[in-house]
């Protein structure tokens, strides 16, 4: 019961990044969480413009998008994993463009409180 709750949490709060770097409106990201470990986020999302570029994409995929594999094969871009101490959970999301994998992953925290979550934006790491 507590994962499905915790993933559908992650997912809303993915959604609405997704949403955010599809539209490049970036700041709107940290109205989505409660901190974020990354001191400077303009390179942070420099370096997000940079890969899409390079890669010859447009923008980030929205949540949903579906994805194409080459070979297909069973693949999720969404985990959960969860803290031995219970604590919380990290969630990695490998984040699409045109529907291809575009090597940026996704990471965020939640860290469990008397009123719900804490999210924390973590990184958005090439793989």
């Amino acid at each position: 019961k507590n994962n499905k709750r915790n993933k559908e949490k992650a997912i809303e709060v993915i959604t609405n990044i997704l949403a955010a770097f599809h539209k490049k409106e970036y700041a709107k990201v940290l109205e989505y969480v409660d901190e974020s470990a990354i001191d400077d986020l303009p390179a942070l999302f420099e370096c997000i413009d940079e890969t899409l570029k390079e890669n010859g994409f447009d923008a980030i995929d929205e949540y949903g998008v579906p994805c194409n594999f080459h070979p297909k094969y069973e693949y999720s871009q969404l985990s959960v994993y969860e803290y031995a101490d219970h604590s919380g959970f990290t969630v990695d999301y490998e984040m699409t463009s045109n529907s291809e994998l575009v090597d940026l992953t996704l990471q965020l925290k939640f860290l469990y409180t008397n009123s719900g979550f804490h999210i924390i934006l973590l990184n958005v790491e090439p793989q």
